[in-house]
């Protein structure tokens, strides 16, 4: 009886201690180049990122006041993906040219633009005015 007991707690441990170790796939990709599929979207085929006119780029909003990188340079048609750092709480991100309303960024949750019109363009985060961002459309 001793034994089956021993058995079923460490049977139990063990199912326990393999839900704790899941592991998290959704990381956000280290490569500022790495293209970012968007939220249920279907990964795009060979054909399919071949076709697209711009580049991606990932500027990142790090804590202690850290925006990687501050300046960026792009052409015409380039997208640009934010994303937040900070695991509790949110960003907000406000474009000083006023290319669209103030954006709330959560943790891991991407607010993506495509700039189509040349141009440069500064970004901050709001309440926080270290953390900014310029960047020059060609």
């Amino acid at each position: 009886m001793k034994g089956k007991v021993l058995i079923l707690l460490v049977t139990l441990v063990f199912l326990l201690a393999s839900g704790c170790t899941e592991e998290d796939n959704a990381s956000v990709p280290d490569d500022p180049n790495t293209p970012i599929p968007k939220a249920g979207a279907a990964v795009p085929s060979e054909e399919d990122v071949s076709s697209k006119s711009g580049e991606d780029h990932i500027v990142r909003l790090e804590n202690f006041g850290v925006v990687r990188p501050s300046e960026l340079n792009l052409s015409r048609g380039d997208t640009v993906s934010w994303w937040s750092d900070k695991r509790q709480g949110n960003y907000v991100l406000v474009s000083e040219d006023g290319l669209f309303p103030d954006k709330i960024l959560s943790y891991r949750v991407p607010y993506t633009y495509t700039f189509d019109e040349t141009g440069t363009y500064r970004f901050i985060v709001k309440d926080v005015p270290e953390m900014n961002a310029t960047i020059r459309v060609n």
